[in-house]
């Protein structure tokens, strides 16, 4: 009677056992084919190929049912039901991915073969804009000629700054929203196309030849107008497509930090690194630019007092720009110094004329605040105009009454004598 409880119990252990091992066996199961089934809708590129996977998650539904109960509960806090749910929207997703790409296919193809030709310009620019920065540093060249280099290299920058920022958008056109939204497929296309036309080592060439630029030429205060110009330009497309650019890097940093593992199987494919460049570097030489630019601006500005003899508190900026010509205007009011050297001899023959352009930009000192330092500017020198207006006068009335005092004084010539009867 012992024996025959020691078997019944071994027997039951062993069913136990079985039973368990078998729903081991049927969650693994479940959880591999679900995650084929997601691996091999991140992978195709068609609607056709996705058929056979709608094929699948039918029947996945349907093999597993039976096991239902089990399943909600191994799988808590989703459930059976739950995860299906997920697959079929997730295919959903994709087909509307895979329809869209392949509508567009004829106009990536086309986008692409633009690409090739920018690339293409993007070189030449670029070996012409070396030989224009060599012969920059040539210390013999004439005014005239240094002049029309100087023409030549800043036209060079500008075509170069559009060009690079038409080939990202063509990159990214056939993709145009978050790239945080953007699937595998797409984000390993675009990590393709970077890093084949090499965008962020052209970004960074172009900016820090911008630099080079600056710190090797001499220029004219006309010059700095269209300089801002493209700087702002330059910076506000870089702040747009920066964003993009760091989504694509990162995903492709995190793809290719996964374990071969995980990667064999997983539809999960490599992606290449978008450039040797990081986004960082790609910031700082623009602020270097930006940096370089303002200070020589407005050291070119305050040169323009100094030179005439006129002592204005140092600026850097905008603001500080502002104080220091209301600082001077309120020590001329206060009789220090000659306001007609300030107010004729530098801010209308100099600032107002050939600054003024640049000055009233956006980021530099404003079109309002121009006009308000302007308008200071002009009522001083309105003043000093009528005070001066009103010693001519007074001179010219003392010249009047003077020279009528001496004719009056002047005694009259004796009546000739009357002539004889």
């Amino acid at each position: 009677m012992k024996l025959q409880r020691i078997l019944f119990l071994l027997v039951a252990l062993a069913g136990f056992a079985v039973a368990q091992e078998s729903d081991y066996s049927t969650l693994q199961w479940f959880e591999t084919r679900s995650a084929a089934i997601k691996a091999a809708m991140d992978s195709v590129n068609t609607p056709q190929a996705l058929d056979a996977i709608k094929t699948q998650i039918d029947a996945l539904a349907l093999d597993f049912q039976p096991k239902k109960d089990f399943l909600d509960k191994a799988l808590s806090p989703d459930s059976f039901d739950g995860r299906i749910a997920a697959l079929r929207k997730q295919y959903d997703i994709a087909y509307a991915r895979t329809s869209t790409i392949q509508t567009q296919g004829v106009k990536i193809v086309e986008l692409e073969t633009t690409v090739a030709e920018m690339n293409s310009r993007l070189d030449t620019l670029s070996s012409e804009r070396a030989h224009l920065l060599s012969d920059l540093q040539d210390a013999n060249k004439t005014v005239a000629s240094l002049r029309e280099t100087v023409k030549r290299l800043n036209a060079n920058l500008q075509a170069n700054d559009r060009l690079l920022f038409s080939l990202i958008d063509s990159i990214f056109l056939p993709y145009d929203r978050n790239m945080s939204q953007a699937t595998d497929i797409e984000k390993e296309k675009i990590a393709g196309n970077l890093q084949q036309s090499n965008v962020m080592a052209r970004v960074y060439s172009v900016a820090n030849d911008n630099v080079r630029f600056l710190e090797t030429t001499q220029l004219q205060p006309k010059d700095y107008a269209s300089l801002v110009d493209q700087y702002q330009a330059f910076r506000s497309h870089w702040n747009g497509l920066g964003t993009k650019l760091r989504d694509v890097a990162a995903a492709a940093e995190r793809r290719n930090a996964l374990p071969s593992s995980e990667k064999k199987g997983s539809g999960k494919p490599t992606l290449p690194p978008i450039a040797q460049t990081p986004p960082a570097q790609v910031d700082s030489v623009i602020a270097a630019w930006n940096g370089t630019l303002m200070r020589d601006y407005w050291s070119s500005i305050e040169k323009e007092f100094t030179s005439k003899g006129i002592n204005v508190n140092h600026f850097t900026d905008g603001p500080s720009f502002a104080a220091s010509i209301n600082a001077l205007v309120a020590s001329y009011k206060a009789g220090n110094g000659d306001v007609h050297a300030f107010v004729d001899g530098v801010w209308r023959e100099r600032i107002d004329r050939d600054w003024r352009e640049s000055l009233v930009k956006d980021g530099v000192l404003g079109r309002s605040e121009y006009a308000a330092l302007d308008k200071t500017v002009s009522e001083l020198g309105a003043k000093t105009l009528d005070f001066r207006l009103i010693l001519y006068i007074l001179g010219i009335i003392v010249i009047a009454l003077g020279a009528w005092w001496v004719i009056s004084r002047k005694p009259k010539a004796p009546a000739p004598p009357a002539a004889a009867a």
